[in-house]
Order: C-alpha cells, then sequence, then structure tokens
C-alpha cells in the first residue's frame, strides 16, 4: 500500500470525526455536517474488491448517497459493498466521543470487519479517542498513534520545521501563561521593531478560529493591548484559560503586498515512505486573512515544487518520528528580491480542507498527481484545474435540499461530467437546509475556467429561488 488514495481492495473504516475541543467545533457553523466532506472516498468502490463503512452521527440523506454512487460506473454493486454505521445522536459533540458511547456502532464495525484479509480504521483525525475505537473494534488505525498526535500542535510544528531545516516566522513557541505571551511579544517587538502585529496561534485550533491578532503600537501588556479575535464569540479570559490549558504560539503578522499561503498534502505509508500527494493555493478570508475559506489547485508553478521539497522535508523528519497516514502543511511565502521566502506555518496532522477536494478530483477524473510538475493529469492526458470552497453559505440556501441543489446544478448544465473532464462536484450538503451552507470542486481546463466555473456556480445557487 503506496498511501490512502491508494486503498484500492480490501475493506475500509471511514471515521470522519473532526476531534477537537467543543468549544472550538462550535465556533464552526454546521460543524457535524462536516462528517460528510470525506462521502468522496465511496468513489473508491469503483473497485469491485473493496468494501466500504461510512460511520456518521445522523443518517445521511440518501439523494446525497447517490449522487456520490452516481460517478461510478456499477452504484448498484457499488451501494452492496457500502455500510453507513449510525451514532444516532445529534449534539455538537465529536463523532469519535459518540461512538465510545455507542456500543452498536463498534458491534456494527466489528460484524463488518469480520473474516476481512485486509482492514483499516481511517480517521479524520488521531487522537486517544480514535486510539480507544481502534482499540475495542480490533482495527488497525491507518494514522499516527495517539501519542504521536501534539507533533500537529502549533508549537510541534515549528519545532519539526527548524528540524528540517525549514524556515518559520519569527516567534516563540510553547506558551502557557498571560506572562510568557507577554515576554515573546515583547522579544518579537525587540528584534523586529518595524512589525506591526503579531499572531497568537492556540496549539489546538483549527481553521483559524484559535488565533487573534495582536497590535505592537503602544503595546505594554495583553491586558491593555488591542487584540481581535478572529472567532467572534472568543474574549480574553476565554482565550487566556485555554491558552493556560494547552499552550499557544506567537508569531509575526507580516503585513506585505504578494504575501501567498499555499499548502501541501502528503502522506506517510507504514513502510515509512513519504508521498506527496498535492499543493494547493488556500484561499483565506476573514481578519488578515487568517480563516480558511477554500483553495485552487494546484499552486502556482512559480512555487509550488518549492513548496513541495520543503514539504517532504518536514515529512521525513515525521516519518523518522514514527508518523502514518495523511497530513497537511500550510506555508506562508514572503515576496522577496529572489522570488519568495518560504516559512512553515503549521502541520496539520490529520486530513484538512484540501483533502475532499483532491480525492474528488482525482476519483471522478481517474487522474494521477504528477510529482514532477505538481499537476493532476487525468485519465485522458489532460491537466486539470480546480477551485473549491466548503464555504458556499447565504440565507437563499436555507431549506433547500440536496435533491434541490443537485437537479439545480444539473439543469444549468454546470455539473462534472466524465467526457470533458470538467464541472462541478457538491459536497456537505447535509448543512442546506438548516444552515443554508454548502461546498462545491469546481473542476476545469485551466485556473481561469475554474474560476469562472465556481462564479457561474455561486451566481445559481446564492440566487432566491423561485
Amino acid at each position: 500500500m503506496r498511501g490512502l488514495s491508494d486503498l484500492e481492495t480490501g475493506t475500509i473504516v471511514m471515521l470522519p470525526s473532526a476531534t477537537f475541543p467543543d468549544a472550538e467545533l462550535r465556533k464552526i457553523v454546521g460543524i457535524q455536517h462536516y462528517e460528510e466532506r470525506l462521502l468522496c472516498t465511496t468513489l473508491l468502490l469503483a473497485n469491485p474488491g473493496l468494501h466500504l463503512a461510512y460511520i456518521t452521527s445522523l443518517p445521511v440523506d440518501e439523494a446525497i448517497v447517490e449522487y456520490y454512487l452516481h460517478f461510478l460506473p456499477d452504484p448498484d454493486d457499488a451501494r452492496r459493498r457500502l455500510e453507513f454505521i449510525v451514532v444516532g445522536e445529534d449534539s455538537g459533540r465529536a463523532l469519535s466521543a459518540k461512538v465510545l458511547d455507542a456500543p452498536h456502532v463498534t458491534e456494527q464495525v466489528r460484524a463488518f470487519v469480520a473474516g476481512a484479509d485486509t482492514a483499516y480504521l481511517v480517521p479524520f483525525n488521531v487522537t486517544p479517542l480514535e486510539g480507544r475505537i481502534a482499540e475495542v473494534t480490533g482495527v488497525p488505525l491507518f494514522g499516527p498513534s495517539p501519542a504521536l498526535a501534539t507533533l500537529g500542535s502549533k508549537t510541534e510544528s515549528r519545532r519539526v520545521a527548524r528540524k528540517a531545516g525549514v524556515a518559520v516566522l519569527d516567534g516563540e513557541e510553547d506558551l502557557r501563561s498571560v506572562a510568557e505571551l507577554e515576554g515573546a511579544i515583547e522579544g518579537l517587538h525587540a528584534r523586529r521593531p518595524d512589525a506591526e502585529a503579531v499572531v497568537m496561534k492556540l496549539n489546538d485550533g483549527f481553521s483559524g478560529q484559535g488565533n487573534a491578532i495582536v497590535e505592537l503600537a503602544g503595546f505594554t501588556s495583553l491586558a491593555e493591548a488591542t487584540i481581535t479575535f478572529i472567532a467572534e464569540e472568543e474574549s480574553w479570559p476565554s482565550y487566556s484559560a485555554k491558552v493556560e490549558a494547552g499552550g499557544a504560539v506567537v508569531e509575526e503578522l507580516v503585513r506585505l503586498p504578494g504575501v501567498v499561503s499555499p499548502s501541501a498534502q502528503l502522506v506517510i505509508t507504514p513502510s515509512g515512505v513519504v508521498e506527496v500527494l498535492s499543493t494547493h493555493d488556500q484561499i483565506l478570508g476573514g481578519l488578515e486573512g487568517q480563516v480558511y475559506l477554500g483553495c485552487r489547485f494546484p499552486a502556482r508553478p512559480d512555487y509550488r515544487l518549492d513548496v513541495q521539497e520543503r514539504a517532504r522535508r518536514v515529512g521525513e523528519v515525521l516519518a523518522a518520528d514514527g508518523v502514518v497516514g495523511p497530513f497537511g502543511i500550510d506555508f506562508v511565502l514572503v515576496p522577496s528580491d529572489s522570488g519568495y521566502d518560504v516559512h512553515l506555518s503549521e502541520i496539520n496532522l490529520r486530513m484538512g480542507g484540501t483533502t475532499h477536494p483532491f480525492w474528488m478530483a482525482r476519483l471522478v477524473t481517474g487522474g494521477s498527481y504528477d510529482p514532477s510538475t505538481g499537476d493532476l493529469v487525468d485519465g485522458a492526458g489532460r491537466k486539470r484545474f480546480y477551485v473549491a470552497s466548503d464555504n458556499l453559505k447565504d440565507a437563499a440556501l436555507v431549506g433547500r435540499t440536496p435533491a434541490d441543489v443537485i437537479a439545480a446544478v444539473e439543469s444549468a448544465g454546470l455539473a462534472f461530467e466524465r467526457s470533458s473532464g470538467t464541472g462541478a462536484t457538491l459536497h456537505l450538503m447535509g448543512a442546506l437546509t438548516r444552515f443554508g451552507k454548502m461546498g462545491v470542486t469546481c473542476i476545469a481546463d485551466s485556473p481561469d475556467d475554474a474560476d469562472r466555473l465556481y462564479d457561474e456556480v455561486s451566481a445559481l445557487l446564492l440566487r432566491p429561488s423561485t
């Protein structure tokens, strides 16, 4: 087995649990429906030797299931090899916590894998909860040991980068008190008097929701500083308590024209082989571009191979530490006279926002990643490009059903077509009715065509239905 994308036979148990503190999960609109983002893995059922179990909190709308399976050559046969295992709990807790409180789920998993020659539990991320599920079901994890999960924290990301010889932004890590934060900020400002602001990042924050910006002009203390929290519901008392409980880092906030933030996806096989799966340019929003909104594939050619090379070096360090499974790395690139200065921002020792768009694009096009160029080449030898987002959100979408939206995109001639290798694929549709939120991956012949397709899909779906 080379990597997760090459699990073409055997038995897979998907555990799409974003296992983070409940307070952090509540910051993401429709977070429970993020369990559906990895339904792209159902397209692996194109191989008749594969069986797939997919665990969810609540049942998945049958229109969504049919939507994914219609991309396959034999949807009926694939459906017979697909089993949904439903917890039956509608709450904001992480799915893995729900599973451990639901004996019927672990029993169904054990029954599903019984007699399988090879079986893997594939989690979104790994914590002790996922490790416990692997123990009680007897299904080995395809992911890092829970004991290594801290290697994906903001603090350890900086340490791993330095070990790999990859630059990081000026700052300090492993800060666990207000006094330590203030000392780190004062030290950074002394070293870099032209710096305008810093970013504080909670060790276990994700999607930018654990970040806070501190202005340095006139800085004397955090109690009197101008602080802007990326998560609107955050406050200094709640934030400082999280720092003391889990730690944080401080980094310079680079405010220069042309700064970009690409990312790389990798996988480490059980034999320790590091494979780069993709690079993306992240689409960032919110204050100072601190919130992940979507991505463009591939990253721009003037730096994608540089990013890939540094990502591989970081992957080698993680592999030497015993890490297995998929993960992502975010970078900050600052323009320089020679091109760009590349800095590692963070390691996400888990799947992320770029995981499902790449899998979907690869699987629907029959494509493969060419690491020599950083391109996705489809089964017909054509380079594929895409724009993806989890944040197609508007009041106009509230109350609409997945079936309605699927039909609208198809009727408009915007849906993905295998013959052309272009069109829009949809995801996160379970969040439509209540939250007016969904996702889309727009695959095209060029970056400009992908942007135009995304604009067309957005215009179609975000206008009031008649």
